[in-house]
C-alpha cells in the first residue's frame, strides 16, 4: 500500500488547462473516487497519477516520492501502479491464464512456480479458479473486466488505478461488479482511485468522493457527506435529486432560519448564521417531501395541488404545484394521485439545506 498526494496538479492541453491546481492526499488503503462530468478533468488526473501524462506544473508523490513534476517524470512501470482500463485491454489471442501472467512474465526474478502461484492466487480473488484455460472470446464482459482486475492485482501495485472499469457493461451486470470491485478492493488493502461518471457508482464503492467539475475539486467528503450536505447546486444537482428554492432571509438566530419563498410562503430551516434580507438556495431532497390527502400539523406545511405523476416501478415521482413552484418527491406507488388533486405538502426543517445564492 502507498499513499498518493497530488500539489497543485495543473494539465493543460495547448492552451486549454484541463486540470486546474488540485490539492488531493489519499490514504493508504483508501478506496477514493474521482466523479464528476464528461471533460471535468478526472481521467486525465488519473492519467497523469499513472504516467501516462506529463504534468503542467505541480506535483504527483507515490509514498513519499516525487513521480512527476515539470521537468521529471517516472515511466509508468516504475511507479508500482497498477491499472484497469475501461476496455479490459485483454489479449484477445490468450487464454485467461496466459492474460493474468503477461505482466508477470516480464517482471525480473519470479520463477514459472511463482508465476503459477500468483496467477491461481489472482484467478481465485475474481472468482474465476475453474476459468484458467478458457480462451477471451469466451467469457461475458463481465469475466473479462475480472481477468484485467486480475491482470492488475497479481503485479502487488502499491497503487491501483481504475478508468470507468465498468461503463461498457450492460445496467445489471455494472450494478453486480461494483459491489464485487469494492470487497475485491478491501480484501486486498490496495489504495485504490476510481474515475467514474456514474454518481450512483461512486456512492457505492467510495470511501471518500472527489467531486469535480471544469478542472476543478468541487467538494470532498464520504459519500453520505456529500449527499446530505452538498456544498454547492452543482454538487447537490449532480449527486441524487434535489428541489433548489430561491428565497430571502426573513430572520435568524442560533438555531433556526425563517426564508421568505415566492408565493409569500415562508419556510423555517434548522440552522442559523444568517442576516435578514440574505439572498439564499434551499435544497430539498425529493424524498424528503411529504404529501397527505389530510393537513399535516407543525412548521412547513403547505396546501399544494399534484401537477404530475411518473411511475417508476418501485416508486413515483410525483410533482406537485404549490404557487409559483414546482417541486418533485419520491414517494411509494401505491397511491393513485390523478393530476389536479389538492394534497398537502411537508419538509422537515432538519431536511433543508440553506446555501448561499451564487453557490
Amino acid at each position: 500500500m502507498s499513499s498518493v498526494r497530488l500539489k497543485s496538479l495543473t494539465k493543460r492541453f495547448d492552451k486549454t488547462t484541463v486540470v486546474d491546481g488540485i490539492d488531493l492526499d489519499v490514504s493508504e488503503g483508501e478506496f477514493l473516487v474521482l466523479l464528476g462530468p464528461s471533460g471535468c478533468g478526472k481521467t486525465t488526473t488519473l492519467r497523469c497519477i499513472a504516467g501516462l501524462e506529463d504534468v503542467s506544473s505541480g506535483e504527483i508523490l507515490i509514498g513519499d516520492k516525487i513521480v512527476s513534476a515539470p521537468g521529471l517524470s517516472v515511466p509508468p512501470e516504475r511507479r508500482a501502479i497498477g491499472m484497469v482500463f475501461q476496455s479490459y485491454a485483454i489479449w484477445p489471442h490468450m487464454t485467461v491464464k496466459e492474460n493474468i501472467a503477461f505482466g508477470l512474465k516480464l517482471k525480473r526474478g519470479l520463477s514459472a512456480s511463482d508465476i503459477d502461484t500468483r496467477v491461481r492466487a489472482g484467478l481465485d480473488l475474481v472468482g474465476l479458479s475453474g476459468f484458467a484455460e478458457r480462451e477471451i472470446h469466451k467469457l461475458s464482459g463481465g469475466q473479462q473486466q475480472r481477468v484485467a482486475v486480475a491482470r492488475a492485482v497479481v503485479l502487488e501495485p502499491r497503487v491501483l488505478l481504475f478508468d470507468e472499469p465498468l461503463s461498457n457493461l450492460d445496467a445489471k451486470l455494472r450494478e453486480h461488479m461494483r459491489f464485487e470491485l469494492r470487497q475485491i478492493q478491501k480484501r486486498l488493502g490496495i489504495t485504490s482511485i476510481y474515475v467514474t461518471h456514474d454518481q450512483e457508482e461512486a456512492m457505492v464503492v467510495a470511501d471518500r468522493i472527489v467531486l469535480m467539475n471544469a478542472g476543478k475539486i468541487e467538494q470532498i467528503g464520504p459519500p453520505k457527506e456529500i449527499y446530505n450536505r452538498p456544498a454547492s447546486l452543482f454538487a447537490a444537482d449532480f449527486i441524487g435529486l434535489t428541489n433548489s428554492i430561491s428565497g430571502k432571509v426573513v430572520r435568524s438566530t442560533n438555531d433556526a432560519t425563517l426564508i421568505a419563498i415566492a408565493g409569500g410562503y415562508e419556510i423555517s430551516v434548522v440552522g442559523g448564521g444568517h442576516s435578514a434580507g440574505d439572498l439564499v438556495d434551499l435544497l430539498c431532497r425529493p424524498e424528503f417531501l411529504a404529501i397527505s390527502a389530510k393537513p399535516f400539523d407543525g412548521a412547513n406545511a403547505f396546501s399544494a395541488e399534484i401537477d404530475e405523476v411518473i411511475f417508476l416501478g418501485n416508486s413515483a415521482d410525483v410533482y406537485v404545484r404549490l404557487g409559483e413552484l414546482r417541486l418533485r418527491a419520491q414517494v411509494s406507488p401505491a397511491r393513485d394521485w390523478p393530476a389536479g388533486t389538492k394534497v398537502w405538502i411537508k419538509i422537515l426543517p432538519e431536511d433543508l439545506r440553506i446555501l448561499g445564492k451564487g453557490k
